[in-house]
């Protein structure tokens, strides 16, 4: 929702000319992807550190905060640069896989803070996002020319009730409030699922149209 949201409001056309400005024809857009990447998968090394080392539990816990909205962060700057350098179906792919590593890699170390209580809303989450990803893809196969044509993506998808943006709150939520964990990632599990449904029911209106 908030993806969509922000797309549609005016600070997207002055954020993407800033990004422009500040890296275009300096780096690409598959190279910041990749730099989100390592940045992610940084941040979630930090958290499962954050557990086997207590000495420096504090700074690493502060650090994954960080790198994890660096990350975020760095995940914004490639759509911009992609698409006043020029899409490509590999730019989009690329993101996509990126996107998923670090978000399983955050939730696997989430999960291994406290295994015996974080081990089912882990699973269930692991679960609902391989279902969520499957309805989003099939719909954006499914969706017609003029949909596609339309679609800022490569990879042309519908408005869903989670997406990145959505996601990306929930992670740093649940790596902030710690104590909170169990409860907060039960909550993204359930919301994921629901997203995954409201796709499927999505695919079953475009069929039937």
């Amino acid at each position: 929702m908030l993806d969509h949201w922000l797309s549609s409001s005016k600070f997207k056309e002055s954020y993407e000319k800033f990004v422009q400005k500040l890296f275009k024809n300096k780096i690409s857009a598959n190279q910041l992807t990749i730099i989100g990447l390592i940045i992610g998968l940084v941040s979630a090394f930090f958290i499962f550190l954050s557990r086997i080392i207590q000495d420096y539990f504090l700074l690493l816990y502060l650090s994954s905060i960080m790198l994890m909205i660096i990350s975020f962060i760095f995940d914004t700057f490639d759509g911009p640069i992609a698409r006043s350098e020029g899409a490509t179906e590999f730019g989009g792919v690329l993101d996509i896989f990126c996107d998923r590593f670090v978000e399983i890699s955050i939730i696997i170390a989430f999960v291994s803070t406290d295994p015996i209580k974080l081990i089912y809303p882990g699973l269930i989450s692991l679960g609902a996002m391989v279902l969520c990803i499957s309805m989003f893809l099939l719909t954006g196969i499914l969706m017609n020319v003029s949909e596609r044509e339309k679609s800022p993506k490569v990879i042309p998808f519908r408005k869903g009730f989670m997406e990145r943006s959505e996601t990306f709150v929930f992670f740093l939520l649940i790596d902030i409030f710690f104590t909170l964990r169990m409860i907060l990632l039960w909550t993204f599990a359930i919301f994921v699922l629901v997203t995954a449904f409201l796709r499927l029911i999505d695919t079953y209106r475009i069929f039937n149209a």
